[in-house]
């Protein structure tokens, strides 16, 4: 009985760490401290080698401290998931940064993939529509 109580607390611990893990990384990036956020979900990585939240998340800080290839590194990861949501971010996100780089072709092919994954990513929709009609016009 004691042993059964002692497991069900360390699992309640391990829980409550694991959330409060979380909220750190979150917490960071939401500061604005993206070097550091990339420092601990890297860590985080360490740990759990294929944890996709964690490789989206290494993405978003990595692409806010400027280091744009390390952010497409990490969101081709995220292709590989069956997290259809996490699929359509991550193809936003690597079109967004292949706009910025005026790749205007593959950015609105990336777009309409993200779209066919998640039809409702209001984003998406309209950078595709900018993008075609930019591309229209070329």
């Amino acid at each position: 009985m004691i042993n059964k109580l002692l497991r069900i607390l360390f699992y309640l611990i391990f829980i409550f760490s694991f959330v409060k893990a979380k909220d750190k990384g979150i917490e960071l990036f939401n500061d604005k401290k993206f070097a550091e956020a990339v420092d601990y979900y890297k860590s985080v990585l360490e740990a759990r080698k294929d944890d996709p939240s964690a490789i989206y998340s290494l993405g978003s800080s990595s692409y806010f401290n400027n280091d744009i290839e390390s952010a497409l590194k990490s969101f081709e990861k995220i292709l590989n998931t069956s997290d259809k949501a996490l699929q359509a971010k991550a193809l936003y996100n690597i079109a967004r940064i292949l706009q910025d780089q005026n790749e205007i072709d593959k950015s609105i092919s990336l777009y309409k993939k993200s779209l066919e994954l998640n039809p409702n990513d209001i984003d998406a929709k309209i950078n595709y529509e900018i993008l075609k009609n930019i591309s229209k016009q070329e």
